[in-house]
């Protein structure tokens, strides 16, 4: 079954058994506790990634769920021992993080519509909800990296190591060695002047009484997170909005209704209800800045240009730093990365790299992203694992393996240092 349709199917099993997911302590740890709803979300996503039906094998569900509270356990204890050792993370480090789970999901489905799919909510409700989530594991994981930074493998431990589990180490895949440049399709100054005209209309006829904030936002906001509520966003940190509307929320007057801002999504009306500190209480109404086939095919025009003027990969790689409106990859020539394509869920792009030559450009391919132009600049062939062709694989596969033991027995002696009690795990789908 394909993997983003699964992910669909997954998320609407879920949303049928909120009714049933009602708070109760899955662990303590010394003062702190684990929710179950917190072990159901962690296992719901671990089962979603390997397609595990709870419902049908509600075995290999329950060890999901019993892994996933162990780790939530360890992640506490680790915190614990962290802040004792005044170990600290940035705003800054959070919101990369979360940007770049984002990032992946929105790569790994293919839109941002398909992304918020199967999130099962808008992509700036999932930064909020998760953030604390990220601190933690940043934490954690800063802490453990620092305890394990010392460790190494010599020659010797990586051959024993592919000795031993040479058996079960899995074929590697191929990969290629792809490059991008992504022009968006942008809507004209007409489409942009009929937004915030319509926009303003809306603004103006709150003022004068003609129609509530809450109804205007449920009858006209493109926002499906927030239209329903009225076009409250809840309370939010500082940094969960684009820069043009984060900027607004923070500086303007409370209760004070702005003229339209116009961010990537549209125009927006704001109003700031309540701000505390680096948190805000906002609710806004989004127009949508539409596109046309005009816009289109002026954005056609625009990357096929670009392609006439690149014939070697010194010019794609400057095309790419001074064109392209994928600000992830732009910097670095457009690099996506060593792309397998076994996993890669952009099929307009996936069928072009399987099929390009190497070190060409592609024509202008269009998704829902906009226009691209592919770079394959090298394929790396798959197969069964060996010390000359993987060596590289093989040392990283044996030291993260000697971390891993390393980390266990640690783990275990710190355990026994807390105060921690486990409850039984009760779920329908393991107890019914």
């Amino acid at each position: 079954m394909n993997y983003l349709v699964y992910i669909l199917l997954f998320i609407s099993f879920l949303e049928a058994q909120q009714e049933i997911l009602l708070d109760r302590v899955a662990s303590v740890v010394e003062n702190k506790i684990v929710l179950m709803s917190d072990v159901v979300l962690a296992a719901n996503a671990v089962a979603a990634q390997q397609q595990i039906n709870p419902n049908t094998n509600p075995i290999a569900y329950k060890k999901i769920l019993e892994s996933s509270r162990e780790s939530m356990v360890e992640q506490l204890l680790i915190i614990e021992m962290a802040e004792q050792d005044s170990v600290e993370i940035l705003d800054k480090d959070i919101d990369k993080a979360l940007n770049q789970q984002i990032d992946n999901i929105i790569a790994q489905t293919g839109s941002k519509e398909l992304a918020e799919a199967a999130l099962g909510k808008k992509i700036s409700d999932f930064k909020r909800s998760y953030r604390d989530d990220m601190k933690g594991k940043l934490l954690a994981e800063k802490y453990t990296s620092s305890l394990t930074t010392s460790i190494n493998v010599s020659r010797g431990d990586v051959i024993d190591f592919f000795n031993t589990y040479k058996d079960s180490i899995p074929s590697f895949p191929t990969l290629y060695k792809t490059h991008h440049i992504l022009i968006e399709i942008k809507p004209s100054e007409e489409s942009v002047k009929n937004s915030f005209n319509k926009a303003n209309d809306i603004r103006n006829k709150i003022l004068n009484g003609e129609i509530s904030f809450d109804d205007a936002a449920k009858t006209y906001s493109a926002d499906p997170g927030s239209k329903d509520q009225g076009g409250n966003l809840g309370y939010v940190p500082r940094g969960t909005f684009v820069q043009e509307f984060d900027k607004v929320v923070f500086t303007v007057e409370k209760n004070i209704l702005t003229k339209p801002i116009k961010t990537q999504y549209g125009h927006h009306i704001i109003e700031v209800l309540e701000r505390t500190g680096e948190k805000v209480l906002a609710r806004h109404i989004l127009i949508r800045t539409k596109t046309t086939d005009l816009d289109k095919k002026k954005t056609y025009e625009t990357i096929n240009n670009i392609k006439n003027d690149i014939t070697n990969f010194d010019d794609f790689y400057k095309a790419a730093a001074d064109f392209s409106d994928d600000k992830t990859s732009n910097s670095s020539g457009g690099f996506l990365g060593m792309i397998d394509l076994e996993y890669y869920q952009v099929p307009e792009l996936k069928k072009e790299i399987s099929t390009i030559k190497t070190k060409t450009i592609s024509s202008p391919i269009e998704t829902d992203f906009g226009y691209h132009l592919i770079w394959v600049d090298e394929i790396q062939e798959g197969g069964p694992p060996t010390l000359e062709t993987n060596w590289l694989e093989l040392e990283e596969m044996a030291l993260n393996k000697k971390k891993s033991d390393w980390y266990q027995t640690w783990i275990n002696k710190i355990k026994s240092q807390f105060y921690i009690k486990r409850n039984p795990l009760t779920y329908p789908q393991i107890n019914g």
